[in-house]
């Protein structure tokens, strides 16, 4: 069997003073994190996660918590809560409807220090397979999300080369 893995970097640090309590949980439960109080780096050895399960109640408390500041994923944690049971002890929260992207450009847009957010993901394979490496770089910014994998880059310049796209 085939272990697919996808150590991922965001850069640079962010700013704590930046994140609504609620987006610095989210995306310490997507990413290990390492930093202090006044900036956080986050990172993935492994694997960016897909799934959390958080206590209902935190996440309630947390979404009082804005601290003045407006971010899109608090209404899409609203929405999700609203399709579940409150009376969970724990909610789960599918990360791969609620993408970080939007996060960080809510951080972005709010904060001072950045222009942008950097993220990159290497992937790779326990095993020689064709579809088992390669990876990415996103770009965020206050306006757009730009992002292109390694094999869109190889296409892209195949197709400025005049040759056809590797089969795959």
């Amino acid at each position: 069997m085939a272990d697919y893995h996808s150590p991922t970097v965001v850069q640079p640090d962010i700013p704590v003073a930046a994140m609504t309590p609620l987006e610095r949980r989210l995306l310490c439960e997507q990413f290990e994190h390492e930093g202090n109080d006044q900036a956080v780096y986050f990172f993935a050895s492994d694997n960016v996660a897909d799934t959390a399960w958080i206590a209902t109640a935190e996440l309630v408390e947390l979404l009082g918590q804005d601290n003045g500041m407006v971010g899109r994923i608090a209404d899409v944690v609203r929405a999700e809560i609203a399709k579940g049971d409150l009376g969970e002890d724990e909610f789960e929260l599918d990360f791969s409807m609620i993408g970080y992207d939007l996060i960080f450009q809510d951080i972005v847009r709010r904060s001072p220090d950045l222009d942008h957010v950097q993220i990159i993901a290497a992937w790779t394979c326990t095993k020689m397979r064709p579809d088992g490496f390669g990876g990415m770089a996103t770009v965020i910014t206050a306006d757009d999300v730009h992002s292109m994998s390694t094999a869109s880059y190889i296409e892209e310049v195949l197709g400025r080369l005049g040759e056809p796209p590797p089969s795959t």
